[in-house]
């Protein structure tokens, strides 16, 4: 890799002039404000230029004309409701243009979802009481979950309607950790044998399938998974053994089904594989920290990986595979991180 293209990787990555974002209304909603406004007018025109001659026609075009108001509503959301984020400076302004200021250092803990409020997400001081409220589905929340959580603040999702197996794959995003370089080695080869432990275990249960895994993790460049394919078939630049764990890095945990030599591929060629994300490296939301490497908690993603493989077994009666014969284009490794 060049030193101009590590430079733009790091300019990806890296803050370069301190935490800043902000939270705000999707395009959605000045799109539903424009389209309720011009079809309310159009409505409104039709009326005057053809008055109903039956009396009511108010009352038949009155739930119509509602829509401006829906639409302005959306307009003033999208323009006014909005957070932003500076450091450890917090401004909140709601959809009426009412600002309310904060620190990070207020916030008590975060809800997202839950009992009633499923697309919100509430943010509450170190007394209990609520600080802002947003909505799930709002430009740059995700950065704003991510900047809570690496400053250390709870996030709680309410997982009423979640089925078991996203929950646990929320409660190992909340309760991962950061590591330093040298502590991948050690800590992929523990996380590689309890899980070789696991699909083990499945094939000794499940020996009327003749199958078993073929499991590694498999290092990349964050570049190397925008490509449009399949995982079989996505080539790493990442596939030397690594002296340094670059600026964009991810390692997945990767396992695909085999048959006698041959891989498990369902009627439309997909090869029968699980694929866990594992470690990334990505842009720390910590005060004075430029880049973070998350490794994902190791419990909850054994617990996953049990209830996923669970699920497989009375899959694979009910459907039709066969086997084919083919390579898979990035390395698999016992190890990952730097040897």
């Amino acid at each position: 890799m060049s030193k101009n293209r590590n430079k733009d990787v790091k300019m990806d990555i890296e803050w370069q002039d301190g935490i800043k974002f902000q939270v705000r209304e999707s395009w959605a909603a000045i799109v539903c404000g424009g389209l309720g406004i011009a079809i309310s007018a159009c409505i409104f025109i039709l009326w005057l230029l053809y008055p109903s001659d039956d009396g009511g026609g108010m009352l038949l075009y009155l739930p119509l004309l509602c829509m401006p108001v829906f639409g302005i509503v959306c307009l003033v959301m999208y323009f006014q409701h909005r957070l932003t984020v500076d450091e450890s400076n917090i401004c909140y302004v709601n959809w009426i243009g009412k600002r309310k200021e904060f620190t990070l250092d207020e916030i008590g803990f975060c809800k997202i979802g839950g009992r009633g409020a499923d697309n919100k997400v509430i943010v509450y001081n170190l007394l209990g009481e609520k600080l802002c409220k947003l909505e799930v589905g709002m430009c740059g929340i995700e950065e704003f979950r991510q900047y809570l959580m690496d400053n250390q603040v709870r996030v709680e999702w309410g997982k009423k309607r979640m089925n078991s197996e996203m929950a646990l794959l929320l409660d190992a995003l909340c309760r991962e950790t950061a590591v330093c370089e040298e502590e991948i080695y050690k800590c992929a080869e523990k996380f590689y044998e309890e899980a070789k432990e696991i699909f083990m275990d499945w094939e000794k249960r499940n020996q009327k399938f003749n199958a078993y895994w073929e499991i590694g993790f498999a290092e990349y460049a964050l570049e190397d998974l925008e490509a449009k394919c399949s995982f079989r078939e996505r080539v790493s630049t990442l596939d030397a053994e690594l002296a340094t764990i670059p600026l964009s890095y991810q390692c997945l945990m990767e396992a695909y089904l085999k048959c006698d030599d041959g891989y498990v591929v369902n009627s439309k060629g997909e090869a029968v594989s699980i694929i866990l994300p594992y470690m990334v490296r990505s842009k720390s939301y910590r005060i004075g920290e430029g880049t973070r490497i998350r490794k994902m908690d190791e419990q909850n993603m054994e617990q996953w990986l049990e209830m996923r493989l669970e699920g497989l077994a009375k899959e694979l009666p009910r459907h039709r595979y066969h086997t084919e014969t083919f390579t898979i284009q990035h390395r698999l490794s016992k190890h990952a991180g730097i040897h």
